[in-house]
């Protein structure tokens, strides 16, 4: 079983790291009643783990028959909005349960005139329906949405929560083999994201492989990027990274492990803030570029 499921929060106070989330959600749980809530931040750090855990304690024996979750990205379309969720949220709730909960994960992938239409679905429904809304970026969900929920803001997971959680899974897991220096080294290339760490540590107990080649592997198609860059081969540099957006991997992943490459990568300090400062303003502008446009500019600025 993936440990990424099979130690996922099943209450909001095994939620770890968003203290101001926890605190109101257990408030919520007692009254039996609940805002819309929003939930953005970072990949990986439990927005829809935490999600999933209120509407449990919220719903109790009849959580099956009266949640939904729908990945917002994958239906983004208005008729989405207009048909699926609008009969969701118009049939009545089953058993004793204070309303039902619908879970819109991912939804700075819903278009706009969706998530106009979902408004009014919000106000009309009000009484039998809440919605918890989760995101990567907040800026992508229109301000009438925004203004509707409860907005909570997850956070990276700091080192020492994050080596406390691995800790527990390894003892758990019977697998205690790694030693706290080379965990601490393991979770600094995560960037908090606790979903990617718990799926590589996996990995690393069941081949057998040390955590540093664990953290070597993930890094190798961007370590090969940047020796191309430095030789001078653009157009190979330029491929590979397009590879690797048709491997689905987005800018912000991509930027993110081309920065942690060109820090431990031994050229001269001219070069090194180059990279870093093109691989920052790329990051940037990832949330407004095509990926194959932007990854096109970045290299070409490496030139």
């Amino acid at each position: 079983m993936l440990w990424t499921e099979k130690y996922r929060p099943q209450k909001v106070n095994d939620i770890i790291g968003q203290p101001s989330f926890t605190l109101d959600a257990q408030s919520w749980i007692i009254q039996k009643d609940m805002p819309n809530v929003l939930l953005f931040g970072i990949a990986g750090v439990g927005k829809t783990a935490a999600a999933t855990a209120l509407a449990k304690e919220m719903l109790g024996e009849d959580f099956r028959m009266n949640f939904t979750e729908i990945n917002a990205s994958d239906d983004r379309k208005l008729e989405t909005v207009r048909n699926q969720i609008k009969d969701i949220a118009s049939t009545s709730k089953v058993g004793d349960v204070p309303f039902k909960i619908i879970l819109l994960d991912e939804m700075d992938g819903m278009t706009k005139d969706a998530q106009n239409a979902l408004k009014r679905i919000m106000e009309r429904y009000s009484s039998n329906c809440r919605f918890i809304i989760t995101c990567n970026e907040r800026f992508r969900i229109i301000h009438p949405l925004q203004s509707r929920c409860a907005n909570y803001q997850f956070k990276r997971l700091d080192a020492d929560a994050m080596l406390e959680v691995m800790r527990n899974v390894l003892i758990s897991e019977q697998m205690n083999k790694y030693s706290d220096e080379e965990l601490e080294m393991f979770i600094e290339s995560l960037h908090g994201d606790m979903r990617r760490g718990l799926t590589e540590l996996q990995a690393a107990c069941f081949s057998k492989s040390s955590l540093e080649n664990q953290i070597n592997k993930n890094l190798k198609p961007f370590t090969e990027i940047i020796e191309l860059l430095i030789e001078n081969k653009h157009h190979n540099a330029l491929e590979k990274v397009h590879n690797l957006i048709y491997d689905s991997y987005d800018m912000k992943t991509i930027c993110v492990g081309l920065h942690d490459t060109v820090s431990k990568t031994d050229i001269s300090h001219t070069q090194k803030f180059k990279f870093l400062r093109i691989i920052g303003e790329a990051e940037w502008r990832s949330g407004n570029m095509t990926p194959k446009v932007l990854a096109s500019w970045m290299i070409g600025q490496m030139a």
